[in-house]
């Protein structure tokens, strides 16, 4: 039996991203292919485990809020434009009015992408159709162990992404196209207030002024609303993005690391549980992470919790986010210390970063309610994200042994940490 994690580990960890590819295909949030991805992994931790060990929880959610986000906003930004202009060609309480319902849809605009894509709230969600996902879990104890202090737990998720259209027709085009969207944001209201100061002081010069006219329609508002309004596609049945890489590739370390850890229960700590998470629902706004959190909170602050998540393994050097949800949450200071810690002990190349916008993950949900948590990321930027991000080409051919490998001794390597912490 060996007692050290090797490439074996790893080729394990990929041949299960291969065979769900395979028998499963993409399965978008919600999708009867992502529960088919869970089934088979609640399948093998069960292998491992025992069934007695391993639990599904089904929650409820809406799958297209999230990503919905980027059209309902450039509905918003042409019905906003469109009345701006409009302004011009129209008198008396009519031109108040329509000014006033611009303004108020370039006002919405900004603020529904900020309320529900870059901090995560659930804003929209309730006008869209519900559907169902599912967590796994996976529960491990040192053999003997009856009393429990501290749940450690390893993360990923099995559902896959809608295609990203603008990175898969453009390329390296895709960041410009984003650029523009955001700069159409901010020109949009910023005229729409003009207009409306205008009106307000009788200054006719600043209400012309103030009127969108061929030029800002040519660039930046028409590119805005085709970026935003066609931002994904492929949403029939399991979507076409097999997610090998995004994110599998986790769901199958953290098959891998139990595996090892069920045959070498030494490396377990003294009073700890380890749970092994597949959460459903992440590319729609960590959905699944986040009913988790809202369902066991108690639990989770009462037995001194970590979070290690594990997110897009395809590159030899890892990255340990220092914040998560766009960069609006901080994960927690006494973690990220140890897990650099465990960075170098194993030896793996790692480096620090806080996260930008979007980059949103579901150790957020964790880090929001007070729970110690990170997401450590396998993945070169931006090449990589160019390459198969979000596309089509997410395969389990992009996958290489040396990034599983590297996730999976620096996960044991912090598990041992841990094993110190609690020791002392």
């Amino acid at each position: 039996m060996r007692d050290f994690i090797s490439d074996h580990d790893a080729g394990y960890a990929l041949e299960i991203v291969r065979k769900i590819c395979k028998e499963a295909g993409p399965g978008l949030p919600g999708s009867s292919q992502e529960r088919v991805r869970a089934l088979m992994i609640q399948m093998e931790l069960e292998s491992h485990l025992g069934p007695e060990n391993v639990f599904l929880e089904k929650f409820k959610f809406a799958p297209w809020a999230y990503l919905s986000t980027y059209p309902i906003c450039a509905v918003l930004m042409l019905l906003s434009a469109v009345l701006n202009i409009t302004t011009g060609h129209v008198s008396g309480t009519v031109t108040w009015l329509i000014t006033l319902i611009a303004l108020t849809l370039a006002l919405c605009a900004p603020l529904i992408f900020f309320l529900e894509f870059v901090f995560g709230m659930e804003f929209v969600d309730p006008l869209f159709r519900k559907k169902q996902s599912v967590n796994v879990i996976g529960r491990l104890r040192k053999p003997g162990t009856k009393n429990v202090k501290r749940l450690l737990i390893f993360s990923g998720h099995h559902d896959s992404a809608a295609e990203n259209t603008w990175l898969r027709f453009l390329g390296y085009g895709f960041f410009i196209l984003s650029g523009t969207f955001f700069i159409g944001l901010i020109t949009t209201l910023v005229m729409n207030i003009i207009q409306f100061t205008g009106l307000i002081t009788g200054h006719t010069g600043i209400t012309h002024f103030g009127t969108i006219g061929p030029g800002l329609l040519i660039y930046p508002l028409v590119p805005s609303f085709i970026f935003a309004f066609f931002f994904n596609r492929g949403r029939k049945n399991g979507g076409n993005v097999p997610g090998a890489a995004d994110n599998l590739s986790a769901s199958a370390l953290s098959i891998a690391l139990c595996r090892f850890l069920v045959n070498n229960p030494s490396y377990i700590p003294e009073e700890t549980e380890i749970r092994f998470i597949s959460f459903g629902g992440e590319e729609a706004g960590y959905r699944g992470s986040k009913r988790y959190v809202t369902c066991h909170l108690d639990e989770l602050k009462l037995l001194d919790t970590r979070l290690f998540n594990i997110e897009t393994v395809a590159y030899p050097v890892i990255t340990i986010l220092t914040s998560d949800i766009n960069g609006t949450v901080k994960n927690s200071p006494e973690l990220i210390t140890s897990l650099i810690a465990a960075a170098k002990r194993s030896g793996v190349p790692c480096k620090v970063k806080s996260a930008y916008l979007g980059v949103a993950n579901d150790s957020g949900p964790f880090s929001q309610a007070g729970i110690q948590a990170a997401t450590l990321l396998s993945f070169k930027m931006p090449q990589q994200f160019v390459a198969f991000y979000h596309q089509k080409w997410d395969v389990p051919e992009n996958l290489t042994l040396e990034p599983l490998s590297n996730m999976l001794k620096f996960s044991l390597e912090w598990l041992r940490c841990e094993d110190d912490v609690v020791k002392a």
